[in-house]
């Protein structure tokens, strides 16, 4: 003689409202699981815990020391040379601005009297 064995995975609630009761709660358990310590990590510190930002941080440091040391820095002359360049610039077109505002100013005046 073969016995049956209830299937767990029937349903076997008298009625439809308890059936919907037990899916809610098994959906609910499985909705909100006991938190790992990383996901309280990130809820408290939004991700960013201090060790992980004094770790990030001298890792930049670290990154930016390499890239500086790929640079290839201007000598003495050719500093002094731009620095003559952009000063000759700066002087030109602060003279050219001036006229302009003079002359602004002289049509002006003339207009309103």
């Amino acid at each position: 003689m073969e016995r049956s064995v209830p299937d767990p995975s029937v349903d076997q609630a008298t009625s439809p409202s308890e059936a919907e009761g037990r899916r809610e709660r098994e959906m609910k358990k499985k909705a909100s699981p006991v938190p790992s310590k990383k996901e309280v990590e990130k809820k408290t510190d939004n991700g960013m815990s201090v060790f992980r930002m004094v770790r990030s941080s001298l890792q930049f440091l670290r990154e930016s020391r390499t890239e500086l040391k790929k640079v290839k820095w201007p000598t003495r002359k050719e500093l002094l040379a731009s620095t003559a360049v952009v000063i000759g610039l700066v002087l030109v077109i602060s003279f050219f601005l001036g006229l302009i505002d003079f002359g602004l100013i002289k049509i002006i005046k003339n207009i309103v009297g």
